[in-house]
């Protein structure tokens, strides 16, 4: 499915691309072509002033200068002499060249070019042979004489036409690198969307199986009590239901907490509170489970001042890093609770002397149903605790990371912002 809808979004994405730099393209090119074309113009105004100015200042023309002005390869001057084709022309411009001064003439009578455009010069067009064309007269000279100066633009539509292939051709180019980086773009714009799908996939797996193991607890104790009712045996099947079943109530309580701790706007009620405080009171109900445990709970607090928090979601957040730390440290060993305040931030310590995590397990663990390896696995614990504290932590505007105690063990700090108040 992905795949289709990588082929599609590429093809998409390259086609809107595609017509972007084709309109740039375009933009340019037409720019480029009316200066090219500038330039010819330019030039042939150039060489047509020359021919006027050598014309009225000029004693004589001899048929050198006749031909050096009109020696260029499609290029021709035509003189007229009292209406009358001059001499030089006469002996110099072949038939066709004739023929094309007359086909200039009869389409001059035909459309008026001149009065149409207002200008000394005019295009034209014999054949496939484009021309810019000249006429004026030296009024000031006697007899009366007037000159056609036939301008060849084929060197301008050929030079046009090569530079118009080698944008095509840069326009071709560019679809290749266009669909390369739109499948590049593609494939990194869908990832998070393949990566939460393959998440919810083994989100749905792992919640399965672990429902699946108290079912069948179940389905196997009635079976037993159904066929072979014996009051000693069936205290003992209804016993490891009642396990069974209060471990299951904890994994959907923990599966219902997550989906709504990605829900901050409508399940938390933010109040100025005194860190401190909170710590202090759960330390107080904790201490007597450390102490059963064998390990020594500790408190310390630097700071008074507040933060803005919902109060039982921060309550949640720190009972779960401290019931992981209890749970993960062996007797014998400390977990300590720490307060102080950094830089505008309030930072909450849940400090063990376990056994550690792996660096390369500490951005893993915060995954749903992630556990670090069987070790660490147990029935009490599903892997969802750190990723509902990460979830509560975002939804107060806050960071959780997790550190290597020094001596052995995991520090995990959670930093919220503080109040102004």
């Amino acid at each position: 499915m992905y795949r289709k809808l990588r082929r599609k979004l590429s093809l998409l994405c390259c086609f809107a691309m595609a017509v972007i730099v084709m309109a740039i393209i375009l933009c340019c090119l037409n720019i480029s072509e009316k200066n090219m074309y500038g330039q010819e113009e330019a030039i042939f105004l150039l060489k047509a002033n020359t021919i006027a100015y050598h014309l009225k200042t000029a004693e004589s023309i001899n048929i050198q200068w006749y031909r050096r002005n009109a020696a260029e390869p499609g290029n021709l001057l035509y003189l007229e002499v009292d209406h009358s084709p001059s001499a030089l022309s006469s002996i110099t411009l072949s038939d066709q060249e004739l023929a094309l001064v007359q086909d200039y003439k009869k389409d001059k009578e035909k459309q008026n070019s001149q009065a149409k455009t207002g200008q000394p010069y005019v295009a034209f067009t014999a054949g496939t042979r484009p021309f810019l064309v000249m006429e004026e007269s030296i009024s000031e000279k006697e007899p009366d004489i007037r000159y056609l100066y036939f301008y060849s633009l084929e060197n301008f539509y050929q030079n046009r036409n090569l530079q118009r292939f080698r944008f095509g051709a840069i326009w071709l180019v560019s679809l290749f690198i266009l669909y390369g980086f739109s499948q590049a773009f593609t494939a990194h714009a869908l990832q998070p969307i393949i990566q939460n799908e393959e998440n919810q996939k083994h989100f749905i797996a792992v919640a399965s199986h672990e429902l699946r193991s108290p079912l069948s607890v179940f389905k196997t104790g009635l079976s037993v009590l159904k066929n072979k009712p014996d009051t000693e045996r069936s205290a003992r099947i209804f016993t490891l239901m009642d396990n069974e079943m209060s471990r299951m109530e904890r994994l959907i309580q923990d599966l219902l907490s997550l989906t709504k701790a990605g829900q901050p706007s409508m399940n938390y009620q933010f109040q100025p509170i005194r860190p401190g405080d909170l710590l202090e009171e759960i330390y107080q109900k904790y201490k007597k489970i450390a102490k059963e445990k064998q390990i020594a709970l500790s408190l310390s607090k630097e700071g008074k001042r507040c933060c803005l928090c919902d109060p039982q979601r921060l309550e949640q957040l720190i009972i779960i890093l401290l019931d992981n730390a209890l749970s993960y440290t062996p007797a014998g060993q400390t977990v300590a609770l720490r307060l102080f305040c950094s830089r505008n931030k309030c930072c909450i310590q849940v400090i063990d002397t376990g056994q550690g995590i792996p660096d390369q397990e500490k951005e893993k663990i915060f995954g749903r149903f992630y556990q670090v390896n069987a070790s660490r696995s147990n029935k009490e614990h599903f892997g969802l605790g750190l990723s509902i504290a990460q979830e509560i932590c975002h939804a107060h505007g806050g960071k959780i990371t997790v550190s290597d105690t020094k001596g052995g063990g995991s520090t995990f700090t959670v930093r919220l912002p503080l109040s102004h108040k």
